[in-house]
């Protein structure tokens, strides 16, 4: 009976050394899984600040987006702006130039329009005088004759003159 309790006894000593055996083991897999849980904690917390930051990141960039898209919207609301600016004035340079274009065409069209009278009014100062020295001509073979017989008369007194000066030149000399 004592070899039986002994027996037990040596048994339940190998079960506990094999349990102990089995204990450790599993307190260094505790402990190494333990290690791994914290190193696993490390790396979570670390992954949640990158997380954290590549948010803040993202935030930050679709920020910069926005304000470039706005900037884009402003710049081609500027250039439509100022492009519609330009097609006004050059709108308004051409209906001006059509303004100027029309006065200028009315103003050739008066200075014809006056050249033309002031040539027909001359054209008819000149047909009456054309007409008057044509009845003047008509009028005038006697005077004509009597004109130029008084003409003859001038240029026989002029040669007398002549002659007479000559001689009193002469006479002076002497």
């Amino acid at each position: 009976q004592v070899d039986e309790p002994s027996q037990q006894l040596h048994k339940e000593c190998k079960n506990c050394m094999h349990l102990k055996a089995k204990n450790e083991d599993l307190q260094e897999e505790l402990s190494t899984l333990h290690a791994k849980c914290e190193k696993l904690e490390k790396t979570k917390c670390q992954l949640k600040e990158e997380v954290a930051k590549l948010q803040h990141d993202l935030e930050t960039n679709m920020e910069g987006c926005r304000q470039k898209e706005q900037y884009k919207r402003e710049v081609e609301e500027q250039a439509n702006q100022e492009r519609r600016q330009q097609q006004q004035e050059v709108h308004l340079f051409l209906h001006a130039q059509a303004a100027s274009q029309d006065r200028l065409e009315q103003l050739r069209s008066s200075d014809h329009e006056s050249l033309r009278n002031e040539l027909q009014d001359r054209i008819r100062d000149l047909e009456r005088e054309l007409a008057r020295i044509k009845n003047t001509q008509q009028d005038s073979p006697f005077q004509q004759e009597s004109i130029q017989a008084e003409v003859e008369t001038y240029k026989r007194l002029y040669l007398e003159e002549v002659k007479l000066r000559k001689c009193q030149e002469k006479n002076l000399e002497k």
